[in-house]
């Protein structure tokens, strides 16, 4: 059975659709634009509605519980695992694969949202309460996508469990992924754990397996790119969604909106600005891996496996299990710009496109994530040298 690791972060996510009618309430208090930390109602609103009208996603840091309790107030919540670790192994587990997933904090109310994963092994020092994130939902104006607002200081650095660590050196693990960075607050904290990652890697010796890192927008920039720039040379694929690599680019404009050309333009250079030896994007439309050093063509399948459990979970709202993705995506429809793009690229070694599926969207929440699992859980393991890169 094939088994991946996952870490760091674990939280519980409570899920709220906005209304229209709440919508309207944002948009009377918003005023322009967002803070990464939220201080006012008024900086709740404002990140909320800078947003929607932008049709993007992002996460915000609370420092005032009163503006999480009024929050909690105002809709209809329900609960669900979160955090990208926890999301990818619970994805993974559902499908039928072993999962090795870091929890800093146990409880029984974490316990019991993942129960009946039998694959899934969760792996804590400690016990208490565990961070709630609010995720907020919205379909407005033609646009969807999701909003989290958590409160500040829910880890510390040294979040990496002991019981991981022994876990991971005793089994075969085929794909570890490092995660959790968007979770501290300050440079310091963020500078502690990569110090604790790298320590990580290095332990594990021959035990090591290939590593995936999976980026998330955080409140600085700058930090982003010292994540990067810090762990790029020691892992073996670098993972982000058309939202985060606009922002690190530093673009105005959506990434899908540039025309073909143009997108494969900025792909191709996408290993050489970030310092990784294999870049993957997962968008809406297509999944997507770069490299100057290996011939893409390998990461075919995994990429197609990521698609098929993102897009299950889209129309179920929920992660599901083999059979259900098999079923769901035996018959549909592959995204136009998806197919436009593997065809451009198609006999190129440095860039493999795969369309997304097409169908009637649930939820988005956790696409992201569920995408990781799938494309881990049949990454390769044994890259083949890029040896000439043909333009096509």
């Amino acid at each position: 059975m094939r088994t991946i690791a996952c870490g760091f972060t674990a939280n519980i996510d409570l899920l709220g659709k906005i209304t229209s009618e709440f919508y309207k309430e944002i948009k009377s208090c918003a005023s322009g634009a967002p803070k990464a930390f939220i201080d006012s109602w008024e900086d709740f609103c404002t990140a909320l509605d800078w947003n929607i009208k932008r049709g993007s996603g992002g996460e915000y840091i609370v420092a005032g519980n009163s503006i999480l309790k009024k929050l909690e107030a105002k809709l209809d919540w329900r609960r669900a695992i979160g955090g990208t670790g926890l999301q990818a192994g619970c994805a993974a587990s559902r499908a039928g694969y072993r999962s090795l997933v870091n929890i800093p904090i146990q409880s029984e109310e974490l316990e019991s949202i993942v129960s009946g994963l039998e694959e899934l092994i969760l792996l804590s020092d400690q016990e208490g309460d565990v961070p709630k994130h609010y995720i907020l939902e919205y379909e407005i104006g033609g646009c969807s996508n999701r909003i989290i607002f958590r409160r500040q200081d829910e880890f510390t650095a040294d979040l990496i469990a002991n019981k991981f660590l022994s876990e991971l050196s005793q089994n075969d693990v085929r794909w570890l992924l490092l995660s959790g960075y968007n979770s501290f607050d300050t440079s310091a904290e963020i500078d502690l754990f990569l110090k604790n990652n790298l320590r990580v890697l290095e332990s594990l010796g021959s035990k090591r397996p290939r590593v995936h890192l999976e980026l998330a927008a955080i409140w600085s920039l700058d930090e982003q790119w010292r994540i990067i720039n810090t762990l790029g040379q020691h892992v073996d694929s670098l993972g982000v969604n058309e939202d985060e690599y606009q922002e690190l680019l530093g673009m105005n404009d959506s990434l899908l909106d540039l025309d073909n050309d143009q997108l494969l333009s900025v792909m191709e250079k996408a290993c050489d600005l970030l310092g990784v030896a294999n870049f993957i994007l997962h968008t809406k439309q297509f999944s997507l891996v770069q490299s100057e050093k290996y011939d893409t063509s390998i990461w075919g399948k995994a990429l197609e496996n990521g698609n098929k459990f993102a897009f299950s979970r889209a129309l179920k709202g929920t992660i599901c299990d083999q059979e259900t993705i098999d079923h769901l995506t035996a018959r549909c429809d592959y995204h136009k710009r998806g197919e436009e793009l593997r065809q451009l690229t198609q006999y190129r070694k440095d860039i493999t496109v795969i369309p997304a599926y097409v169908g009637e969207i649930t939820s988005t929440i956790g696409l992201g994530d569920t995408f990781t699992a799938g494309l881990l859980v049949e990454a390769p393991v044994k890259f083949v040298p890029n040896r000439k890169i043909s333009l096509g």
